[in-house]
């Protein structure tokens, strides 16, 4: 008996936050679309593990209220239950708080980590001028940038904080071109901000369900084996899952698995070697997650930007926004971290008591009643960034060379761009389904 085959306009490999937004997209369009996806759970770093009662995040914690992930809710009538958080965050130098402004600008905080407010001034027209004439060289660190500007230890933690939070990268390291691109692009979609009330993976379920409204499918427990490309057009996939071998047919294959592995899956004869040179030095990236738990909140606000230590970035008392995220009368806090170069190696161990150490050093009550519940290291495989914008890197963009195969997530970027975060990666499946738009209508394969 052949091999069985079927038929679609789109498919998707993956089932991450770019994925699960272009399938929703283009089912809502009219389009026949599948998504295939190896676990056997949907979002990938958007997703949610339960433990004991407590929602333990593989990535994606805050998400943005406005912007292009909203809008595409919005678009194909998912739900997006997401609470606001309406309290400013803190910041904690030297044992010290510190406000958030009142005026909520970016660029007003500086002034509460330097008392020399000619050097502020300095600084900020040094900053407006890169944000709204032209941004510095890809060559360039965002450190290299600062120093000519400022010396000042507490802003340049600033900077370094911001830096790793977003980009997962230090300000010694960041490309300084693609900080300021992204603050003036995908970054701006990070305000407001709020926490999923039942964990990220409610916000990728919701996706689903509207794709699936409009007779797409979402497969689980289904890997792609092989992307079919003939005379430099990709044709389809071949996937593997419960029920063995099928050939999928498609107009259109999107790839939210990332460049690397999409290449391998294709085949790299069918890729130039400029694009394979590109793909070559992607720089996947490190972050390190820790989840505590407690009977009483070990912080007064939601959100809590950790500068001048170790290793910890930011603190978030989650369950003080979304009680979903908890039991009943329990508390979970969710923290962040780095190491302090991208490029490794590391000692991962070492890494994690570095982190933890700080949650001790800086926050008392976690000594009293924090218990730790879970510790993440995403690498490899499943890393915060497939492509880690360290000063000289290349965008890569959604379009690859091989004709109807593309690209979405944080592996590539809107040209200009670093697509950071949950934003970024929703903007990619936008950009993809526009151009999808564009170039035929559903049904055009049969």
């Amino acid at each position: 008996m052949g091999q069985k085959q079927e038929k679609y306009d789109a498919v998707v490999l993956g089932s991450g936050i770019g994925g699960l937004c272009s399938a929703a997209l283009l089912a809502n369009k009219g389009y026949k679309t599948l998504v295939v996806e190896k676990l056997p759970i949907i979002g990938g770093r958007c997703s949610t593990l339960k433990y004991k009662g407590f929602k333990i995040p593989t990535g994606v914690v805050a998400v943005p209220m406005s912007g292009v992930l909203r809008s595409i809710f919005d678009d194909v009538g998912a739900n997006f239950d997401v609470s606001p958080i309406t309290v400013p965050p803190k910041y904690l130098i030297d044992k010290r708080i510190i406000d958030e402004p009142s005026d909520g600008q970016p660029l007003s905080i500086l002034s509460r980590f330097c008392s020399d407010e000619k050097e502020v001034s300095m600084l900020k027209r040094g900053i407006e001028k890169a944000g709204t004439w032209n941004a510095p060289s890809n060559e360039t660190t965002l450190l290299d940038f600062l120093h000519q500007y400022t010396g000042n230890k507490n802003i340049i933690s600033y900077f370094n904080n911001k830096c790793d939070i977003f980009f997962t990268v230090g300000a010694h390291e960041v490309s300084a071109r693609e900080y300021f691109l992204s603050h003036t692009g995908s970054l701006k979609d990070f305000q407001p901000i709020g926490f999923a009330n039942q964990g990220s993976i409610s916000l990728m379920k919701a996706l689903k369900k509207a794709i699936e409204a409009k007779q797409g499918r979402v497969l689980t427990q289904c890997r792609a084996k092989k992307i079919l490309v003939r005379n430099g057009i990709a044709e389809g996939v071949v996937v593997e899952g419960k029920n063995g071998e099928t050939t999928i047919l498609a107009t259109a294959v999107i790839s939210n698995t990332g460049p690397k592995k999409t290449v391998a899956l294709a085949g790299k004869e069918h890729f130039d070697r400029g694009y394979l040179k590109q793909v070559r030095n992607m720089m996947p990236s490190l972050q390190m997650w820790v989840t505590t738990i407690s009977d009483r909140p070990l912080f007064d606000v939601p959100f809590l930007f950790t500068l001048k230590t170790r290793r910890l970035l930011t603190f978030l008392s989650a369950s003080l926004i979304s009680t979903g995220l908890a039991p009943e009368g329990k508390y979970v806090h969710y923290s962040i971290s780095g190491p302090a170069t991208q490029t490794g190696p590391w000692n991962l161990k070492n890494e994690v008591n570095l982190h933890i150490q700080d949650l001790k050093d800086n926050l008392p009550d976690f000594n009293k009643y924090g218990e730790i519940l879970h510790v993440g290291c995403y690498w490899g495989e499943l890393p915060t960034y497939s492509n880690t914008p360290i000063a000289g890197f290349n965008n890569i963009p959604q379009k690859t060379p091989v004709e109807n195969l593309y690209n979405v997530g944080d592996g590539v970027a809107k040209e200009g761009g670093f697509s950071c975060g949950s934003p970024g990666c929703a903007l990619t499946a936008r950009i993809v389904v526009e151009d999808i738009e564009n170039r035929f209508k559903p049904g055009q394969l049969f």
